[in-house]
């Protein structure tokens, strides 16, 4: 069987919260075949059409993180 790299998202910042450990149980549980990875999100700056024609690094490194990806 073919073997998939996912990526998922937190949706929260805090190391403890609820949303991480219920991502941290899911990629426990995910099959085999699945290569989970987390995309994080927590250092891109707030939306400003002012990036639109260069993008900052963060957000630049944060598009190619889900391009490497086979699902989100």
């Amino acid at each position: 069987m073919a073997n998939y790299r996912i990526g998922y998202f937190v949706g929260s910042l805090a190391k403890g919260s609820i949303n991480r450990r219920l991502a941290k149980a899911l990629v426990r549980l995910a099959p085999a075949e699945l290569e989970m990875a987390e995309i994080p999100f927590g250092d891109l700056p707030l939306y400003s059409y002012d990036y639109d024609a260069d993008f900052p690094k963060v957000a630049k490194d944060f598009k190619a993180a889900i391009a490497k990806v086979d699902g989100v």
